[in-house]
């Protein structure tokens, strides 16, 4: 059976409203997750205040190194030997000359530990190193 359009009417329209909807709920979807997967790469550590402490306006591009209390080493959620870590950053340097990193160290991690890591990325020909501290109130 075939069905005929009756005369005088219009075809209908193709409705743009709910698409823009469904585009724009993927959109947020989509940055929700981004930040939530971002925020799971790091290793959770009590860091030390500081009153001098000046909180960076953006930390994206920073490769996160940690360093937990007793000297262990992460990059990213991974721990790396010191070696490793030096191997690891001269090899993203010579790719990404402008390399910047940020050292997390919990509040208990000895000096001693912090100076190795902040020498690993310096053998490593990086530089530019921000050592994170959370604002003292």
């Amino acid at each position: 059976m075939v069905r005929r359009r009756r005369r005088g009417m219009e075809p209908e329209e193709f409705q743009m409203a709910p698409m823009i909807d469904m585009v724009f709920l993927l959109l947020v979807f989509f940055m929700t997750v981004s930040t939530l997967a971002q925020a799971q790469q790091r290793v959770e550590l009590d860091l030390p205040e500081s009153e001098a402490a000046q909180v960076p306006e953006d930390l994206a591009d920073r490769t996160p190194v940690s360093l937990q209390r007793d000297g262990t080493l992460f990059w990213g959620t991974r721990p790396v030997e010191r070696d490793e870590l030096v191997e690891r950053l001269s090899s993203l340097r010579a790719s990404e000359p402008a390399l910047r990193v940020q050292v997390r160290a919990d509040r208990a991690t000895s000096f001693e530990h912090i100076r190795a890591a902040l020498q690993a990325c310096a053998e490593a020909g990086v530089y530019d190193v921000l050592y994170s501290t959370y604002e003292a109130d």
